[in-house]
């Protein structure tokens, strides 16, 4: 046992995790959303303590910062943290690096009950599926908005809905630029091929997105971009939401992913759709235009659309994250 896991069960008497509890946390941390479907992480459990660490580059076109790996990290970490709390644990987040790589150690330090919330977030991590379909009629009423908003809001993480015609001309602009920007990119093109799959992990090929906010999320060489004004016409009739933080660290990003993935089991939860968007905020001047266009004070770090389907879809073809 290492020195760490020792202190906490010398300390609380809690002994080890079983292998009815690790089954279960190690089901919820696999079942997280992540870029490429690349699970970007590794997980030791040891005591009572359970140790998420960043893994190096995978996808080095893609992701040449990391920043997708870091928030892949954030949605593996509420994945988590929910599973403990379900076991009816404590768990306080500790965060710290090794190498450049973020390290997250969870630690249950005694019993509680898990909230209504925490309750129906950590029923829905089995259900959460990423869902780049259009998305059917108006956006979602006030109260849900504002349901949704509550559980991205953590320490360190902000959103902002996008709201009215010229900011969703603006963000529509911002967005197909980046599309273009990706399309024409040789070896970044290559490297998405190599992760596109017909099977299995990876990206599923059925699953890419042609039309609208999901053409411009994730552009391949063949993705027709939308015009802008269409784009902004679904924007309007959509309900997307801005989500960043005032800081931009490898540790922001993390908290960044875990609000996201927080938000996300409560769209699911209510039987919402969800998808997120992250490649356009890889380019430095789309981050800074949204936050400036839109009064942001933070950095954007994901787009997230909510919704319900505008007709039936099987989840298996929308992998995660993507």
């Amino acid at each position: 046992m290492n020195t760490a896991a020792g202190e906490v069960e010398g300390r609380h008497g809690l002994g080890e995790w079983s292998a009815a509890e690790s089954v279960v946390i190690n089901r919820a941390v696999q079942n997280a959303p992540s870029v490429h479907n690349s699970r970007p992480w590794s997980l030791a459990l040891r005591g009572r303590t359970a140790e998420l660490h960043e893994r190096p580059a995978l996808l080095v076109q893609h992701d040449p910062e990391g920043r997708d790996r870091r928030i892949s990290c954030g949605a593996a970490l509420a994945n988590l943290v929910l599973a403990i709390r379900n076991l009816k644990w404590t768990a306080e987040v500790a965060f710290g690096s090794s190498a450049g790589l973020v390290t997250a150690t969870v630690t249950a330090t005694g019993r509680a009950e898990p909230s209504e919330a925490e309750r129906r977030r950590g029923a829905a991590v089995l259900d959460r599926w990423s869902c780049r379909r259009p998305f059917d009629g108006p956006g979602l009423p006030a109260s849900t908005r504002d349901v949704l908003l509550e559980a991205v809001a953590a320490p360190g993480v902000t959103g902002r809905w996008i709201s009215g015609a010229d900011e969703a001309l603006g963000v529509a602009r911002l967005l197909t630029y980046a599309g273009r920007v990706f399309r024409g990119n040789a070896e970044y093109q290559r490297e998405l091929s190599s992760w596109t799959t017909a099977t299995g992990d990876g990206l599923r090929r059925e699953g890419l997105g042609e039309r609208g906010l999901a053409a411009v999320g994730l552009t391949t060489g063949r993705t027709r971009l939308p015009d802008e004004h269409a784009l902004a016409a679904r924007i309007q009739r959509e309900s997307v939401l801005l989500v960043g933080s005032p800081a931009d660290g490898p540790a922001e990003q993390v908290r960044a992913g875990a609000a996201v993935e927080q938000a996300w089991l409560e769209a699911t939860g209510r039987g919402l759709v969800t998808s997120v968007m992250t490649q356009p905020l890889h380019l430095a001047e789309v981050r800074s235009g949204l936050a400036a266009g839109l009064g942001f004070a933070a950095t954007p770090q994901v787009v997230m659309r909510f919704g319900r389907l505008a007709e039936a879809a099987d989840p298996g073809i929308d992998a995660p994250l993507r």
